[in-house]
């Protein structure tokens, strides 16, 4: 017979009713005679006995299926999405050289039409200059010196069209004979005043 308490196996071997070593068969007759003891079994047995009263714990149903479907079905859609960018990058580029190559050597014929038309522009706003007739115009000095410079200019670009044989530079220098002109012409409306007053 034991003289001190039962160890935890011990124990659970007398829950379990386990009698199979002496040392367990001495343990059964040690609970009926010690109050310690016996209070560690009951409490060994309530223990037990709510573990088993909890509620069974049962996986969801499987959702691997519904998430590998989401996975794959994203995947796919970030594909297609680089597809589709790197194709829009692609057509991007090509347009870029096809038309680039264009503005920044334009075809001889385009070139042509396009001084022909700087031209153009260029003799109708001399002519609507001349129309206005802005030497029976008075000038601040201000605008005088505006128009001087503006004048001058124009003289400086005449000369360099005069040299230049070269279409591509021809149209730059058309184009910007044009932008001097309506210059011109602007600061001859805005500035101006009769000389009547």
């Amino acid at each position: 017979m034991t003289t001190s308490h039962l160890t935890m196996e011990q124990l659970l071997a007398v829950r379990d009713g386990d009698r199979s070593e002496p040392a367990y068969a001495d343990a059964h007759q040690h609970v009926g005679e010690c109050d310690g003891c016996r209070l560690e079994l009951d409490r060994l047995h309530q223990r037990t006995a709510r573990l088993r009263a909890l509620p069974r714990m049962t996986p969801a149903r499987n959702q691997f299926p519904a998430v590998r479907t989401r996975v794959v079905a994203e995947r796919r859609q970030r594909r297609l999405r680089a597809v589709g960018i790197g194709g829009l990058a692609i057509a991007a580029s090509l347009a870029l050289v096809v038309m680039g190559r264009d503005l920044v050597q334009p075809n001889r014929l385009d070139a042509e039409q396009q001084i022909a038309t700087a031209k153009s522009e260029s003799q109708q706003l001399e002519q609507k200059l001349h129309d206005w007739d802005p030497q029976s115009r008075v000038l601040n000095s201000r605008a005088a010196v505006m128009v001087m410079e503006i004048e001058d200019r124009i003289a400086d670009l005449d000369v360099r069209l005069a040299q230049t044989q070269e279409s591509d530079r021809q149209l730059v220098l058309w184009q910007q004979r044009v932008g001097l002109m309506n210059t011109l012409v602007e600061v001859h409306l805005t500035r101006a005043s009769n000389v009547g007053f």
